[in-house]
């Protein structure tokens, strides 16, 4: 017998897979021209590779969408099994002969595996007929924006697998009525292989015309794999395995050189490694952009669109051999109006199917608009003084951050330090009129309680959050700081915060800056001493209806949903749930920094809220934010409900209750 056909079939496979390795070897190397080396963070190996597994195979972002989670569930799983079967045929094109019944014996696991092939490529070849008709004759509004490069390679592909899995069925079919295998456990592929193979009347021939059809397709398809966007079949588990295991809250800290020429990203170079190959990961499917709250109120930020061009650029820097000036991320590909868009609210992360983490990329881009440009909205002059001179982006002399406080006998940690916890009020608590209201309702719960605190008076600054956010790095770090020698000092153990932004930087971020307590929102604190009985409510009355509105810092940020409800349901036995809510909720518009700047483009985020929040019928609005409810508040002014709907931190609720 020739080994001819065997050598020549043997050549095909190592140049497919040879030139497959050698381009994704390249990309790998274009990702490299980021900087640094993976993030120093204490997690184990062990925690990485759970991830990888459960996040990758699991797919639980995935199933969130039922009608594209199940479709991609059977074809990821489905093309899972096939492989096996794909890999028994290229074995058998180099040594003739060969299938897996040398391994499995010619009994029961052998007609598993059988059916298993048979079931599974009939599974992927109707959720690929699904996923075409779908896309061509109604397409979720997130495909509709694909550019038309998008939608020829995402045909491509599918056509790809669809043309695959027929193949394979009929190759199976074919050798089942050949009885060269058992046809009991191969129904659809024997019925497959009679609709196109019967006519023939020879179904040697027509097993081999398919087997080398479906050898041919899958050559091709690994050749174009590395080229088209849905390459994430390559880069997801990189990227689910080196993602960020801390809260998505967290910033990096900035390093400050003093001989740097600039500070924060313009161009991919700036950009760390593990950000562009977020960029490289991205498969396009909007779900970022659906779930985005600019995006969805006619503002020019897509989160889609920033890893798009990210990516575009990085390969455009990575093949530019003219020694042409390096091209700017902003100005070239991206406007200053969307990167002033984002509030970090942390749903397109939270969306993302792929662990994608926007927000670093995009205040990434603020840093150097902020410190190196010196280009941002006007109106965040008064801000960044304000910080700078009174730690606080309020104009507020620094002397009357206590203010608030003057008639409630507080002691401060100068005055006695022997505390259970310290009461970190924030800016909002101190400063604003209507939040004073809710530092004094945290203070009365605690009394309530026996639960010794203390605040730091005018030792306190702000924490940091706002400056962070909005680019301005060197602010941030000057109040961190300060801040963290004050706390060390105290020798301070537990915080209670009234504010989840103080919340999320001091937990999350001041480890970073040689601070680390037990941190807590005042909604975690209340639902352990409501539980525990030291906290005692009235009678729930009755036709109370009250609708909780999830911060972004609390929740998706830090994956506190529970506590809040909790506390709500001490107080009301009608608690209505907004349709965008946990998970899925919605942000005031407040975030990032946006608490400062005017609102100009498109509709208002919090008026798109409000709507929602009046849309439940609910009394009473439940926050447990400052910005939150300064934005849900003027939202239902702005509809008119004033006097009608109430806005209510969580404390003021419980603290009314007692």
């Amino acid at each position: 017998m020739s080994l001819l056909p065997n050598i020549i079939f043997s050549v095909f496979v190592v140049a497919t897979f040879g030139f497959f390795a050698f381009n994704v070897k390249r990309i790998w190397s274009v990702i490299q021209i980021g900087q640094g080396a993976m993030e120093q963070q204490p997690t184990s190996w062990k925690d990485r590779l759970h991830d990888l597994f459960f996040l990758g195979f699991i797919q639980p972002k995935m199933l969130r969408d039922k009608t594209a989670g199940v479709m991609h569930f059977f074809i990821f799983w489905g093309f899972l099994l096939v492989s096996i079967g794909t890999a028994e045929t290229l074995i058998s094109g180099i040594f003739t002969g060969f299938d897996l019944s040398f391994f499995l014996g010619h009994g029961l696991f052998y007609e598993i595996f059988l059916l298993s092939q048979d079931l599974a490529n009939l599974a992927v070849l109707v959720a690929i007929i699904f996923a075409l008709g779908r896309r061509l004759l109604r397409p979720p509004k997130r495909l509709q924006t694909l550019s038309d490069d998008s939608k020829k390679d995402a045909y491509i592909v599918l056509g790809f697998i669809l043309t695959l899995v027929a193949t394979a069925l009929m190759s199976l079919g074919a050798r089942a009525h050949m009885g060269m295998i058992p046809g009991t456990y191969l129904p659809f592929s024997k019925l497959t292989a009679s609709l196109f193979g019967s006519w023939l009347g020879n179904w040697q021939t027509f097993d081999t015309f398919i087997w080398w059809a479906h050898c041919l397709v899958l050559f091709g398809f690994t050749t174009f794999l590395p080229f088209s966007k849905h390459q994430h079949l390559i880069w997801v588990w990189p990227n689910i395995f080196f993602r960020s295991r801390q809260s998505r809250g967290r910033l990096q800290p900035m390093e400050f050189d003093e001989d740097a020429e600039s500070f924060g990203v313009s161009k991919v170079q700036d950009l760390r490694w593990k950000q562009l190959l977020d960029a490289q990961t991205c498969v396009e499917c909007g779900r970022c952009t659906e779930a985005c709250p600019a995006q969805s109120t006619g503002k020019p930020l897509d989160p889609r669109k920033i890893m798009h061009d990210v990516k575009l650029s990085m390969h455009q820097t990575a093949q530019n051999e003219q020694g042409q000036p390096p091209q700017n991320l902003i100005g070239d590909l991206l406007t200053k109006d969307e990167i002033w868009s984002c509030t970090t609210c942390g749903a397109c992360m939270e969306a993302c199917p792929l662990y994608i983490e926007h927000i670093p990329t995009i205040v990434d881009l603020r840093r150097y608009l902020t410190l190196t440009e010196g280009e941002f909205p006007e109106e965040l002059n008064n801000t960044f003084r304000n910080l700078e001179n009174n730690f606080t982006p309020w104009a507020f002399s620094h002397a009357t951050r206590a203010d608030w406080a003057k008639d409630l006998n507080v002691s401060t940690m100068a005055k006695d330090k022997d505390v259970e916890y310290l009461f970190w009020v924030g800016c909002a608590g101190s400063y604003d009129e209507r939040y004073k209201k809710v530092s004094r309702s945290i203070v009365k719960i605690l009394n309530a309680a026996g639960v010794k605190f203390s605040i730091l008076g005018t030792e306190e600054k702000c924490n940091g959050d706002t400056a962070r956010r909005l680019g301005n790095e060197y602010l941030a770090d000057m109040a961190i700081r300060e801040n963290v020698e004050t706390l060390n000092k105290y020798q301070v153990k537990k915080i209670v915060t009234g504010c989840p932004h103080c919340f999320n930087t001091i937990k999350n971020e001041y480890p970073d800056f040689g601070f680390k307590a037990e941190v807590q929102h005042h909604t975690e604190l209340i639902d352990q001493l409501v539980a525990s009985g030291k906290i005692k409510t009235k009678d729930i009355p009755q036709n109370v209806s009250t609708t909780y509105h999830d911060s972004c810092y609390l929740g998706r940020h830090n994956d506190i949903y529970d506590s809040p409800r909790s506390v709500i349901s001490a107080t009301t036995n009608d608690i209505k749930e907004m349709p965008r809510s946990k998970e899925q909720g919605f942000c005031c518009g407040a975030g990032g920094g946006r608490m400062w700047m005017e609102e100009t483009i498109g509709e208002r985020v919090n008026q798109n809220r409000a709507k929602e929040a009046l849309a439940t019928g609910s009394s009473t609005v439940a926050t447990a934010c400052p910005f939150c409810m300064t934005m849900m508040a003027d939202g239902i002014k702005g509809e008119d409900a004033e006097g009608k709907v109430e806005v209510k931190d969580i404390a003021e609720i419980i603290s009314e209750s007692m």
